[in-house]
């Protein structure tokens, strides 16, 4: 007689089961981290297309990456260096100064002027008629040994006040000084709030051979600003 063949059982073993399920686990894990992963760099290809990151080839052959922004666009940098700089040039001059004609029977030194370039129309006259009212006649005598400087103790960051328009803040001393006794003559207190917008940037002109004055005021001209208001500021 045949012995009848016993049925196998279909269940597994507790161990059979915590294998499976830990595989089950570890499945689930990769694929979360993999779903995370594409997502994150999704994420990173958006930024960098919204970032607007562009390639830029130099002169000399080197291509570097630069961020696009909108034409009136400035760094708060420039603004700064920009706002040093009509300080600088403003009050900076000494005896035997170039004497420039402005607005018919004003005379300003030529850094002045030059100053001068980097406001708008409108401001650029008015404040020159007060301010050349202050010089002294005898700067322009080539044997005059005084000295006029500016002294910025203070200048605050650009404050926004729209897209294409800054404020910024001032605190500085005009400074004349005798070269010939070697004092100070004259201090005065010359505080800002300075509003600058951004004007257009102009091509390099074609005619090389500019004096030094012309060649000073397409510089200034190259910042792509200008100051539309100036007030007195209360440090």
């Amino acid at each position: 007689m045949f012995k009848s063949a016993q049925p196998r059982s279909n269940q597994i073993a507790p161990a059979g089961k915590e294998k499976i399920v830990l595989t089950q686990l570890s499945l689930a894990v990769a694929f979360i981290t993999l779903a995370f992963s594409s997502c994150s760099t999704a994420s990173s290809y958006r930024k960098l297309a919204n970032s607007r990151i562009t390639t830029v080839q130099m002169s000399n052959g080197d291509a570097i990456f630069a961020e696009l922004k909108p034409g009136k666009y400035r760094t708060p940098e420039s603004i700064t260096e920009f706002t040093k700089k009509w300080y600088t040039l403003m009050l900076g001059w000494s005896g035997g100064e170039t004497a420039v004609k402005v607005n018919g029977n004003l005379t300003i030194p030529a850094n002045s002027y030059a100053a001068a370039q980097m406001m708008d129309t409108r401001l650029q006259k008015a404040f020159l008629t007060e301010f050349s009212q202050l010089i002294p006649s005898s700067i322009f005598a080539q044997d005059n040994q005084l000295k006029s400087s500016a002294k910025v103790r203070y200048v605050s960051d650009p404050m926004p006040l729209n897209g294409d328009t800054w404020a910024i803040n001032v605190v500085a001393d005009w400074i004349l000084f005798d070269s010939a006794t070697n004092s100070e003559t004259k201090t005065v207190t010359f505080n800002k709030n300075i509003t600058i917008k951004a004007a257009a940037i102009p091509a390099k002109p074609v005619v090389e051979e500019a004096n030094s004055l012309q060649q000073l005021i397409e510089s200034i001209r190259a910042y792509g600003l200008e100051i539309i208001n100036l007030e007195e500021f209360e440090a």
